[in-house]
């Protein structure tokens, strides 16, 4: 299974992070970079006054293997 991880800041500091399952792998970095950066101005979740994901650090593709043993 295939997903994007990112990391992002909170208006705290604080590391938060998000994923999403079955990203559109077509995407370059620089669009997904545009794209994950739209979501800290939306201001979409906050925890006690603290804005969440507020500005994007990295991201990565995470891809796990399962392997059935018995």
């Amino acid at each position: 299974m295939l997903k994007l991880v990112a990391i992002f800041r909170s208006s705290a500091g604080k590391k938060q992070t998000w994923s999403f399952a079955n990203p559109d792998t077509s995407k370059t970095p620089g669009q997904i970079k545009g794209l994950l950066e739209r979501i800290g101005p939306l201001k979409l979740f906050s925890k006690e006054g603290e804005d969440l994901f507020d500005t994007v650090e990295t991201a990565m593709l995470v891809e796990t293997t399962e392997t059935i043993l018995f």
